[in-house]
């Protein structure tokens, strides 16, 4: 399969895997310059051709060249009974459809390289390169003047960017959600751009309505300060999204699966913890409550006043999971002698505080570790099978349709969809064939999809019963191996037993003969 996939990625005759690796490395400022054009031949297609060279792959257009040209010899010399007026018309219209079919050189190699997988793999991970610039140069603002609001380019082609992704996550969605859900990095991936337009569209409101740029002198809560914060934290994720090209390397692929899987883990252990959290918090807000009141005369109170209020009791027993201890922030004293008092309400609250510190530290943090432990010893078992999937499923992406023109140029593949559909269904299907290849042999062609479809489902389930079968005999083998060994160091021990038996009866008889004697 990963030869395959490999083969579909390449294309036919281009053999990347022989290439020297100097070659390489030139073929990718090459792929990133012949992009440069791409927009402007699909856009030239779409409007004065017929608007399917993102559509058509060169084998297809060549067999349907082929197949008219073959349909036109079979129409001319099968001599029909028509008239001679007839038979010229014919012959020009089947002429002029092998004229819209047959292309130009630059046509023909735009076409080629459009239809190529590793090429726009190449120059999607360099747009998404040039975005992620973008997005530093926004993060960081080095023209950024005091007290001022502006707009800068990178801060244009960062949210045009982010706007183009957010789209395509979404209709990534709508096209397949059980598929979308499944994949880690499709759900990361629409959390960060939904949450960087959502905070982006926040602080330009809040802009909107403030005459300069002195987030520092408003408040924490502004709407501003939320939605910058907002655009900090989907900044960070975008950066780690950048784990997801490690996949494609064999030496740290395995261990970014591994990571992936561990987070699975932390995530339940979370759900406990906040469980947890919330119910000793409010158990422990509620004993303390009273001694945060102000009380001329009291007779005990508190030594560290954090747990009587809300705020304070949230914050300090968050912060007991990486800093675990602190018996003051429980603790009762008496004010006339200043000695810890161990009353049967003061003692509970020592006693609460140091049973969540028990759960929390002790229980579920040592839980975690072990179940990251499990989770890593069982992917690391088969990690070169994970990591093949994980980066099979990341290389499948780019064998889409849609996929041959990246975000932010998706747009592009989208207007020429459009005017495809309307070629299709306008003027050009009434007067010529420019069409034919959708409308004759799309029965063949379904039937032909539906044969291929069986056969490798068939070849399918031959590999997985021979597989199953072959996983069979081995745990056969190794069963009478292991058996086998048993037997063995049975009889070894019986066979010890009864030399040290024979050795001792030996002695027994040497010493009777020497006393009959």
């Amino acid at each position: 399969f990963q030869n395959f996939l490999q083969d579909k990625l390449t294309g036919d005759n281009f053999e990347w895997d022989n290439y020297f690796w100097l070659w390489r490395i030139l073929y990718l400022p090459y792929t990133i310059g012949m992009f440069c054009f791409v927009p402007i031949v699909v856009f030239l297609d779409s409007i004065f051709r017929r608007s399917d060279i993102l559509f058509v792959a060169p084998q297809k257009k060549k067999k349907i060249h082929r197949q008219m040209k073959k349909e036109t010899e079979k129409d001319y010399e099968q001599g029909l009974e028509m008239s001679t007026i007839q038979e010229g018309t014919k012959d020009q219209s089947s002429q002029v459809s092998l004229m819209q079919i047959d292309e130009g050189r630059m046509f023909s190699y735009f076409r080629k390289i459009i239809h190529r997988p590793i090429f726009r793999m190449i120059v999607y991970h360099f747009l998404e390169l040039m975005f992620l610039v973008s997005l530093a140069f926004h993060i960081i603002d080095p023209y950024d003047a005091p007290g001022k609001a502006e707009w800068h380019t990178y801060d244009i082609i960062t949210y045009f960017c982010m706007f183009n992704y957010l789209i395509e996550d979404v209709l990534d969605l709508l096209r397949n959600p059980k598929k979308f859900f499944i994949s880690f990095w499709s759900k990361y991936s629409l959390f960060c751009h939904a949450l960087f337009v959502i905070g982006s569209i926040m602080a330009c409101y809040g802009f909107y309505h403030e005459e300069d740029d002195e987030r520092a002198n408003l408040s924490g809560n502004h709407i501003i300060n939320v939605g910058s914060t907002f655009v900090s934290i989907a900044a960070r994720l975008e950066f780690l999204r950048t784990l997801r090209w490690i996949l494609l390397q064999r030496t740290l692929g395995p261990v970014v699966v591994c990571i992936i899987r561990v987070l699975n883990d932390a995530f339940h252990i979370f759900l406990l913890f906040l469980i947890i959290y919330i119910a000793f918090a409010i158990g422990t807000f509620s004993m303390f409550k009273p001694f945060g009141f102000e009380q001329n005369n009291g007779t005990f109170t508190l030594k560290e006043s954090d747990l009587t209020r809300i705020s304070g009791t949230f914050l300090g027993m968050m912060w007991r999971i990486l800093d675990p201890g602190e018996p003051d922030m429980a603790s009762v004293y008496r004010n006339s002698t200043g000695e810890l008092s161990l009353q049967f309400s003061h003692g509970m609250g020592l006693v609460n505080w140091a049973i969540y510190q028990f759960t929390i530290v002790i229980l579920l943090t040592n839980i975690l570790i072990a179940m990251m432990n499990t989770t890593y010893t069982k992917v690391y078992e088969r990690a070169d099978l994970e990591w093949k999937y994980s980066k099979s499923y990341y290389q499948a992406y780019f064998l889409s349709t849609f996929t041959r023109m990246p975000p932010p140029f998706r747009m592009l593949y989208y207007f020429a969809k459009l005017f495809r559909f309307l070629k299709r269904k306008g003027h050009c299907c009434r007067g010529c064939d420019c069409c034919c290849e959708d409308q004759p042999n799309r029965e063949e062609r379904n039937k032909e999809r539906e044969t291929k479809c069986k056969v490798y489902m068939k070849l399918l389930q031959k590999l997985v019963r021979t597989k199953q079968h072959s996983d069979y005999e081995n745990c056969i083998q190794d069963d009478f191996r292991d058996l086998r060994q048993d037997m063995q160091n049975f009889i070894n021990d019986k066979l010890k037993n009864v030399k040290k038996e024979n050795d001792e009866l030996k002695n027994l008889m040497n010493k009777m003969l020497n006393k009959l004697e």
